[in-house]
């Protein structure tokens, strides 16, 4: 894949529309591409982000064991994020992450992350969109969710 290849790609992720070419670029050649074999772990639960992960094709799980033996699930698909919240919050992943099919991922080292949020307005307000879209979507299922017995 070209360095252009990449930007298309990166391109097609809400988060980096905004970004100047110069911008999109550097995260293109910043970044680090990764390929994760379904079933692959991606994350430990406990870790601690140092990076943020961009999925550019397929799907990740997200799972927690919890101590009555259930195990709690999210899958994220092409085209969305994780990681940012831990490392904003400066905190370890709460769930492991493992590639549910073959996963093509674009992984923002800390550094670049927070260069990007420091700098490029547009990327700042885009990712707080995300992460309000995504607090929006957690509290509705908290608070409509019928309690399993």
């Amino acid at each position: 894949m070209t360095i252009e290849d990449d930007m298309v790609c990166l391109k097609q992720i809400p988060l980096f529309r905004a970004l100047p070419a110069a911008r999109l670029k550097l995260v293109a050649l910043m970044g680090e591409k990764l390929q994760f074999a379904a079933g692959d772990r991606i994350i430990a639960e406990g870790e601690r982000a140092e990076g943020v992960y961009f999925i550019l094709g397929g799907e990740v799980e997200l799972s927690h064991e919890r101590k009555d033996g259930h195990t709690k699930r999210l899958v994220l698909a092409t085209g969305m994020i994780f990681g940012d919240v831990p490392m904003l919050c400066n905190q370890p992943y709460v769930a492991e992450v493992t590639a549910k099919s073959a996963v093509a991922a674009l992984r923002l080292p800390r550094d670049l992350f927070f260069e990007l949020l420091e700098t490029i307005p547009d990327f700042s307000i885009a990712l707080s969109r995300d992460l309000a879209s995504r607090l929006y979507k957690l509290a509705d299922v908290v608070l409509h969710s019928e309690k399993v017995h």
